[in-house]
């Protein structure tokens, strides 16, 4: 039989996602990568000589199964004569084998804003609010932005007659951020000052040491 899934829900949300297998189901599956993949499998059987299904050493493990493009695992394992299966997001795994211990009720957010870099110096625990009010960069999703080539957080003011008019806006902790611009730089600059007042030391950084979309003019101290 199969049991209930555990599950907790996500800091400040009504979110649900599934807790994690114990660290020594996670060892027995996967093994670290060198690369972005962050983990493949090791040769596995769920029941050694009595199924067929299982993962060969080195096979890639995750699949692309949302609109964010963020690719989830789906885990079975078995507890004496119970069987358990989860389906989690990969990086979760990924920084609970190869990090360590985080609080579950926080999502693990990808440093360099790309959800297929799941290499672990790419990974950290935010609240789903730090996480959302971090976004940079646009993905793909069932409803596609309708300025895709505007930065995240940027959308063109479609009401305004009097000429071209933008709007920035981006929600922290709850909290909606909005303003109105000229033109797209200038509301990109705006959201990266917000985001540097608001998310104290973890705003994404670009290779110049500042917030993604800050002016050309800045540096890091």
């Amino acid at each position: 039989m199969t049991s209930t899934t555990r599950k907790i829900k996500l800091q400040g949300t009504n979110i649900d996602v599934c807790l994690l297998p114990p660290l020594e189901v996670l060892q027995a599956r996967y093994k670290a990568a060198e690369d972005h993949e962050g983990i493949v499998a090791r040769e596995f059987k769920l029941i050694p000589g009595k199924t067929r299904r299982g993962t060969r050493e080195g096979d890639s493990v995750g699949s692309y199964t949302n609109g964010s493009l963020r690719q989830q695992i789906e885990v079975t394992w078995m507890d004496g004569d119970i069987k358990h299966k989860i389906r989690v997001q990969k990086a979760r795994i990924v920084y609970r084998l190869l990090v360590g211990e985080f609080d579950e009720s926080l999502v693990i957010d990808h440093i360099d804003g790309n959800p297929n870099n799941n290499h672990p110096s790419n990974l950290r625990p935010l609240t789903y609010h730090e996480n959302m009010g971090n976004r940079v960069v646009g993905l793909n999703s069932k409803r596609p932005k309708k300025d895709p080539h505007l930065p995240t957080g940027v959308r063109r003011d479609y009401h305004y007659s009097s000429g071209e008019r933008y709007i920035g806006k981006t929600t922290i902790n709850g909290v909606t951020h909005m303003n109105y611009f000229e033109n797209p730089r200038a509301a990109q600059h705006w959201l990266a000052a917000v985001r540097e007042n608001h998310l104290g030391d973890k705003p994404r950084l670009d290779a110049r040491g500042v917030v993604v979309g800050a002016p050309k003019w800045k540096s890091s101290k």
